[in-house]
Parts: C-alpha cells; sequence; structure tokens
C-alpha cells in the first residue's frame, strides 16, 4: 500500500486511490470551527466592518503560511513524523520539552471545553427525547466515546463523519442568515452616518487580533494529512485553502454588522487565486 493510500486505523481497507482533498478541508476546517470563530463578532465589534475584513484577511494570510512552513518542515521527515520528531530534530530537546508542554495543555484545555459542552448537548437532548437526563459527568462520558470510536476506527471515518457533520452546518448557516441577506444596509455596514473616521477603530484592532489568530488554529493536524494523503504537498495545500476560506468566510460573515453576500465572496475567490498560484506549486515542489 502507498503512504498516499494508508489511513491508519481498524477500518483500513486494502485502498488504491488516495484520499480526495475534501475530505482533508472538512478535518482542518472542523479543526479551525470552535469556540474561538464565535468569540470574534464580539471582539470585532470595536473596530466595525472595514478593520475586521482587514484583520481576518490577515489572520487567514499569517495562518496559512505558517501551516505551510510546518508542512515544508514535515516533507523532510518520513510520513507519520509528529511535531516531537520535527522539533527535537530542529531546535533540540529543550525547546522540544516547552513544545510538548504547550502542545499538551492545548489539547487539554480544548478537550475539557468540548466534553464539557458535548455533554450538556447530550443531557438536553436525551432530556428532550427519552425524558432521560443524565448527570454531566456520564454525559461527557458517552459525548467523548462516541467521538473517540470515530478517531479510533480511522482517519477516513473522521473524514466522512465531519464532512456530515460541516455540511449540516453549513446548511443551517445559509438557512438562518438568508433572510439578512435582503435587509443589507450599506451605511450599517461602512458606518458613513456616523461622522467617525476610519482612524477612530484602529485601536480596537490590536485588542482582537489574538482572538483572530487563536480561531483559526489547526496546525497540529498539518502531521495528520501528511500521514493521509503522504507526501502530496499539493493536494494539502489545497486542503488548507480552501478550509481555511471558508473558515474565513463564515467568521467574517458573523462579524458584519449586517450579513453582506458578494463582498466576502468576491474576498474569498481572490485569496483562493492568490494561494493556488504558480508560485505555491514551486514553493512547494519539495520532494
Amino acid at each position: 500500500m502507498s503512504e498516499g493510500t494508508q489511513v491508519g486505523g481498524i477500518g483500513n481497507a486494502t485502498a488504491t486511490t488516495s484520499p480526495s482533498f475534501l475530505g482533508g478541508a472538512m478535518i482542518i476546517a472542523g479543526t479551525a470551527v470552535g469556540a474561538g470563530m464565535f468569540s470574534v463578532p464580539t471582539v470585532s465589534a470595536g473596530m466595525w466592518s472595514i478593520w475586521a475584513i482587514f484583520a481576518l484577511a490577515f489572520t487567514w494570510f499569517c495562518m496559512l503560511h505558517s501551516g505551510l512552513m510546518i508542512l515544508e518542515t514535515n516533507l523532510n521527515y518520513p510520513v507519520g513524523s509528529s511535531f516531537d520528531t520535527m522539533v527535537k530534530d530542529t531546535l533540540g530537546n529543550g525547546w522540544n520539552t516547552v513544545n510538548n508542554i504547550a502542545v499538551a495543555f492545548v489539547g487539554y484545555i480544548l478537550c475539557y471545553a468540548y466534553i464539557s459542552g458535548g455533554g450538556s448537548i447530550v443531557v438536553h437532548t436525551l432530556d428532550a427525547t427519552v425524558g432521560v437526563a443524565p448527570p454531566q459527568m456520564i454525559a461527557g462520558l458517552i459525548f467523548a466515546l462516541g467521538l473517540a470510536f470515530f478517531v479510533w476506527w480511522s482517519t477516513k471515518a473522521v473524514d466522512r463523519i465531519t464532512t456530515i457533520l460541516l455540511g449540516g452546518m453549513i446548511i443551517t448557516f445559509f438557512m438562518s442568515v438568508t433572510g439578512y441577506t435582503f435587509n443589507m444596509k450599506a451605511a450599517v455596514f461602512f458606518d458613513s452616518d456616523s461622522g467617525m473616521g476610519l482612524g477612530s477603530y484602529f485601536p480596537y484592532l490590536f485588542a482582537a487580533m489574538p482572538f483572530c489568530l487563536a480561531s483559526f488554529g489547526y496546525h497540529h493536524n498539518v502531521p495528520s494529512l501528511m500521514k493521509y494523503y503522504g507526501k502530496e504537498p499539493k493536494k494539502i495545500l489545497l486542503c488548507l485553502v480552501q478550509a481555511l476560506s471558508l473558515h474565513w468566510y463564515f467568521t467574517l460573515s458573523g462579524c458584519s454588522p449586517h450579513w453582506a453576500t458578494s463582498h466576502e465572496l468576491i474576498l474569498v475567490r481572490l485569496l483562493n487565486r492568490a494561494v493556488t498560484s504558480a508560485y505555491w506549486w514551486k514553493l512547494l515542489a519539495v520532494q
């Protein structure tokens, strides 16, 4: 079995084709979409729409390139190499210890947050459907074991379930915001009636940037994509671009005072063209 087809997990099959980039894009998008995304509209309210567009575009650029740097480094190691291998080899044992502690800390707080929130969903769902409300600890355990099953089964299982869940999120998102499309007010979006200049909103940019950067976190999944696809940097690049563009679009839509349609779509297309140009193919033609 080639490196590009080895999936990992108990559900492996003797497939002879490389997985499609859609599944990898959904894995990255599912990683990036989270609680941080929901905080961005609130922290971006002070800088309003124009600076929010700039902040999110700058964040998109920085986080994509940092992911590409990890990808370029990972291409120089065997498929399946983790951060531990790469950091130890490039920066030494001291920085590797710092990196492992940082990764473990982030992983712990994310697991705690999502298992706690997922447990609440299980409690309310069971209470509404069967009239049984289990304790929060039991509900969190049910939620964690349910998700862990797909991770244990195979990367392809994670691919499929993430695609289904994100597809549902996209459908419900458009169902919830379609009504705003016909009520968009340019004067509100550009804040042209307040008399305040664009510069007056600039200081709020610095308060929002840490939240924007945190909301685009996905980098620990780059080695996982390498294991999923093998050394196929072009396909992994497409996954990153499409996933971050999707995340960028939905986050920006949430930041808009009234939902703006064509503005974000045009910017997403421009970002996609810029990053998928021949220059980037040459940059990633490393092995």
